[in-house]
């Protein structure tokens, strides 16, 4: 896996280095004391995987992680535990509490290599974490009814609870198991297990009616005799 460090702190690069190099499969294509300086590197080469620092002058890494258009995996790096809980729904793979051992490095990069080597495969996590009025919410994807697009966030409705985290309507498609979600509307991603019926161009899920597009319709259709 190729990856950058983006550290301001020459101590912090250093160490972060030296880890990468004791580490198979793991080689450090760049170091960068900004974020500027990452963008100049990203827009012309592919990394796996980012350690980034939030505390950056000029931009901070969770601005920076917001501004890629496709992001590769990224871990973020803090001294500050409570600007982590900003990484959790930018769906990055850990993040490292400054100072930390190199058995806790490899851990966060443990769980990076899993990513990346079944990267591609729709798996989906029988739990997710999701961050959405200030706190950090674990929840069973098996008990989302749906998922619904609101500009720049979606809403994720669960059984008597409906929570509202940034992100794309696009992003949690690819994020949630396409066996087992799908869309039915440019607005909408539903459980096809929590459908009650559909009546005209609507599904009902429980209480909710939400609208049914004609472009989705015959594959939703086909999804639900199958």
């Amino acid at each position: 896996m190729n990856c950058i460090i983006v550290e301001d702190e020459p101590a912090a690069q250093s160490i972060l280095e030296h880890n990468i190099n004791l580490t198979p499969g793991l080689s450090c294509a760049g170091i960068f004391p900004d974020a500027m300086s990452a963008q100049a590197f990203l827009d012309h080469n592919k990394v796996d995987l980012i350690f980034l620092d939030i505390n950056l002058p000029e931009m901070s890494g969770v601005s920076f992680l917001r501004s890629l258009v496709h992001p590769p995996q990224v871990i973020f790096t803090t001294a500050y535990p409570q600007y982590a809980i900003e990484g959790f729904d930018l769906e990055i793979v850990d993040f490292l509490l400054k100072p930390f051992s190199f058995e806790r490095f490899s851990k966060a990069v443990n769980k990076a290599k899993d990513r990346f080597l079944t990267k591609g495969k729709q798996t989906v996590p029988p739990k997710i974490t999701v961050k959405a009025d200030r706190r950090i919410y674990q929840i069973e994807v098996e008990d989302i009814l749906f998922v619904e697009a609101c500009g720049d966030y979606v809403s994720i409705q669960l059984p008597g609870k409906k929570l509202v985290v940034h992100g794309t309507l696009k992003s949690w498609e690819e994020r949630l198991d396409g066996d087992l979600f799908l869309k039915v509307h440019r607005t909408n991603l539903v459980n096809l297990r929590k459908i009650d019926h559909l009546e005209g161009n609507q599904v009902q899920i429980g209480t909710h009616k939400l609208p049914l597009s004609e472009a989705y319709k015959a594959n939703l259709l086909e999804r639900m005799i199958k």
